[in-house]
């Protein structure tokens, strides 16, 4: 028999494995779309605006809330063109609105 310790173990473990597998199908669901509209790294950056418009659009028809975050990125001394992560910060963020039920009912 599976003790309760072993049980939360094991649903934490799956819980980050579903996370992880439904963050990198995002992560490639959001590069094709982009692709297949023109908006690459080669055109430039692309607007705040859209990214959001972007995730507001998935978190509607995922039911997910999405979050935009921005790479802090700090110069590495002796290289003027290559820099590093310190983090990262969330710089906008979708909450699905169709099809929201208000708790209760």
């Amino acid at each position: 028999m599976i003790s309760p310790n072993e049980q939360v173990s094991e649903l934490s473990n799956l819980i980050k494995e579903t996370g992880k597998k439904v963050t990198e199908d995002s992560y490639n669901i959001f590069f094709e779309f982009l692709a297949k509209r023109g908006l690459t790294d080669a055109d430039g950056p692309v607007p705040l605006e859209v990214w959001s418009g972007i995730a507001q659009a998935f978190a509607d028809a995922s039911g997910y809330r999405v979050g935009l975050q921005a790479e802090i990125l700090e110069p590495i001394d002796g290289d003027p063109s290559a820099y590093t992560s310190i983090g990262k910060v969330e710089v906008a963020s979708a909450d699905p609105t169709i099809f929201v039920q208000p708790a209760g009912e």
